[in-house]
């Protein structure tokens, strides 16, 4: 249940010290993240973001991993000198939800995934990053929406997986023999 008690100034406050924890996020994750653990409501959260982008305390910034955001040193420092009016209820929220969310989307942001739609059907974009770079991209085709929203879900989970299997299976194996990878 959300607290309908939050001021604008405090939900504010909750969403700077959100990202503060979690780092670099999308809008997306950080919108699952405060509806989630309860910190905020859908409308809260929009509010109090349009808020802090106009006050410049919060900057998008287009990565490979999507368009993230981040706090500006703006943002640090009014979390710095306000972020003691976070109520306790607020903060126990935080400090136990953020290290699991932290690692959740860090996960995420190595493994993204979109869909689009177009006249083809869905058009599905698997993703790896390493070290800031791509490692791996595959494009798939989804008969349905629901189908393009699963491989998108289940993609950071299983990626990991299926990575290994495509490379051992399109890389050398011990099996081989050294024929030039014709095999008989």
């Amino acid at each position: 249940m959300f607290d309908v008690h939050a001021t604008e100034e405090e939900d504010k406050l909750v969403l700077l010290s959100a990202l503060h924890r979690l780092g670099g996020c999308t809008q997306e994750q950080l919108l699952r993240f405060v509806v989630e653990t309860s910190l905020q409501s859908q409308f809260q959260f929009f509010l109090a973001l349009g808020g802090l982008k106009e006050a410049a305390l919060v900057r998008e910034s287009r990565r490979l991993e999507g368009v993230l955001l981040f706090l500006t040193p703006e943002g640090r420092q009014s979390l710095e000198l306000f972020g003691g009016r976070i109520r306790a209820s607020q903060q126990e929220k935080l400090d136990a939800a953020c290290p699991v969310w932290r690692r959740r989307i860090q996960d995420e942001l190595q493994m993204p995934a979109d869909w689009k739609e177009t006249d083809a059907g869905f058009i599905v974009t698997l993703r790896a990053l390493e070290s800031g770079a791509e490692i791996f991209s595959m494009t798939l085709t989804a008969a349905t929406k629901a189908q393009a929203k699963r491989f998108c879900e289940r993609w950071p989970s299983r990626a990991p997986g299926l990575y290994q299997t495509i490379m051992a299976r399109l890389g050398e194996t011990e099996n081989e023999t050294n024929d030039g990878g014709n095999r008989e």
